[in-house]
Formats: C-alpha cells, structure tokens, sequence
C-alpha cells in the first residue's frame, strides 16, 4: 500500500450557496505528483472546480438531475478523498449545498 506524503499546508475554505472564489493551493517543495486530498466535514454536498487559472474556471454546480460538471463531494465524509489534479499549481472553486467546511491538502503517493 503506498503511504501519502504531504505536499503543502491544510487549506480550509468555509462554503456556502455562493461559488467560493478561486483558492490557489500551492505544493512547498516541488514535486511531480499532482494530488489532492479532499474532505468535507459539512452536512451539505460540495461540488468543486479546478483549473490552471483563476480566470478559466467554471463556476462549480451542484445539479439537481443530470450532470453539474462539477466533482462532487458527500456531506459528512469520515475520510478525505485523495483524487489527481493535473497540475503542481492548481486553483478550487468549490459551493455547498448548506454550509460547509472543505479542507484540501495537496499530496503524492510515495
């Protein structure tokens, strides 16, 4: 199994019902892997963004039927969801449900 080895400080955003403004999550050291660990403590669904940019990202969504488009988180998680995001510098947007507290650090697998 391999163990994760932590790349940048713990970033919170507190979220709401309005799209949170683009948060830069940015890795101490430089690295090659491109992970993020995500957790939502919240009792409301997250939905979240990424992008290279602040100025080319959608505005997440949290869809009522069909497809938002936007990665979707559960309320409540006991675990954080470790996903790729492509990028050693990458900017969240991220929106709940209700509101929510998102924490994100970024990773690599060792």
């Amino acid at each position: 199994m391999d163990s994760l080895k932590i790349l940048s400080p713990t970033y919170r955003l507190d979220l709401t019902t309005s799209a949170s403004a683009a948060l830069q999550l940015v890795p101490n050291t430089p690295t090659r892997a491109f992970r993020v660990a995500l957790l939502n403590t919240g009792t409301g669904t997250a939905a979240i963004t990424f992008g290279t940019t602040d100025s080319n990202m959608a505005t997440p969504a949290i869809a009522s039927t069909g497809n938002g488009g936007s990665f979707v988180l559960a309320p409540s998680m006991f675990y954080p969801l470790v996903i790729d995001c492509g990028a050693p510098n990458i900017y969240i947007k991220a929106i709940s449900s209700g509101t929510n507290t998102l924490y994100l650090t970024l990773v690599a697998t060792e």
